[in-house]
């Protein structure tokens, strides 16, 4: 989970910053973002699978997710 150690690396760096994960690896994401000693790593997750969906789908969950993702970042809108 390479993500999940680059996002590790901007919380060090004390910048805001959100996991984004598929469902199918959310709880591995929690699992190791808690092995490089970052517990609390704020996620965002996505349903899965997202390959292979036509545009208008993910443009949907994009629309969708937005306001989630602010809302974890801790953004106001």
């Amino acid at each position: 989970m390479w993500a999940v150690r680059d996002t590790a690396i901007v919380e060090d760096k004390a910048k805001p910053v959100v996991l984004a994960v598929t469902q199918q690896f959310a709880d591995l994401g929690t699992r190791v973002a808690e092995v490089e000693g970052h517990s609390n790593m704020r996620q965002l997750v996505f349903p899965y699978p997202l390959e292979g969906l036509p545009e208008k789908e993910i443009r949907e969950l994009a629309r969708e997710y937005f306001p989630r993702f602010l809302e974890v970042i801790g953004a106001e809108r």
